[in-house]
């Protein structure tokens, strides 16, 4: 449904559609759509006219990196204030219950995969309305969120209030140059980095190599989605290619481990 709506498919198109792919007898997953779909519709109509409203198209490059980055950052701005959890997961269709399932998932990959620990510091790249900070913060030493739209730090800020070992921080979308060497355990890109691939190769490698400079051995950069549009072929290639070019090793490559949505899996490690 997210990407039909990413694809100005109205409320009404996505139940219209829905019904032509009925069964009889419906099945257990369709019935269970359906009821979605119709307890959802007001909120399914608003989250269409808001994107159709923003016309940025998620998948085009952008000719300049710092007018594509102000692009991102005002859509995310109009985004956060419209809906909070939609903007920066549509899949949830604004709804905090499956956002949160969503985000527990995550984490739990995440420990399953060995890269949390209590005392981890974590960057949070695209950090958003801080919904994966606040889910790390009681399993992490310390959590730094960056993000390139003041509208999501501000909700963000609310968010991670209880949480003084959880930093917020701006940043203009261009690179991690701010970040010390060996400062870090994880870092953390969810659906952030098909932002930075838009923003150009240039500005790929800066992150990519900032992210590698911070990371202490045995640290990681996981990245779930590496861009829109592409090939899946195309996006493990690229990760290949940071691996090697950064002595990183690259322990999963574009597997797609999660139930509520169809992210795809990155996981880079640094030695030791």
């Amino acid at each position: 449904m997210s990407r039909l709506l990413l694809g100005h498919v109205t409320g009404d198109g996505i139940a219209a559609m829905l019904e032509q792919r009925r069964s009889e007898p419906p099945t257990q997953r369709w019935q269970a759509l359906a009821t979605l779909v119709e307890a959802r519709r007001p909120e399914l109509e608003r989250l269409s006219a808001e994107v159709v409203r923003a016309g940025s198209n998620h998948a085009l490059p952008a000719t300049d990196p710092v007018a594509g980055a102000a692009e991102i950052a005002s859509f995310f701005d109009r985004a956060v204030a419209n809906s909070p959890e939609a903007s920066v997961a549509l899949y949830s269709l604004g709804d905090p219950a499956i956002l949160a399932a969503a985000t527990a998932e995550i984490l739990d990959w995440l420990d399953a995969c060995g890269l949390l620990h209590g005392d981890a510091d974590v960057l949070d790249l695209g950090c958003g309305i801080g919904r994966l900070a606040t889910a790390l913060a009681p399993r992490a030493g310390s959590v730094l969120g960056m993000d390139v739209s003041e509208g999501m730090l501000a909700e963000a800020r609310k968010r991670c209030a209880p949480w003084p070992h959880v930093q917020l921080a701006h940043t203009t979308g261009q690179d991690l140059d701010g970040l010390a060497a060996r400062s870090l355990d994880l870092v953390l890109a969810v659906d952030s980095f098909p932002y930075i691939v838009r923003l150009g190769p240039a500005v790929v490698a800066r992150h990519v190599a900032g992210a590698a400079r911070a990371l202490r051995p045995g640290g990681a950069l996981v990245v779930l989605n590496l861009s829109y549009g592409r090939e899946a072929a195309a996006d493990v290639a690229e990760a290949r290619g940071w691996a090697a070019a950064h002595d990183l090793v690259l322990d999963v490559a574009g597997e797609r481990p999660f139930a509520l949505w169809d992210g795809l899996a990155f996981v880079l490690r640094r030695g030791g």
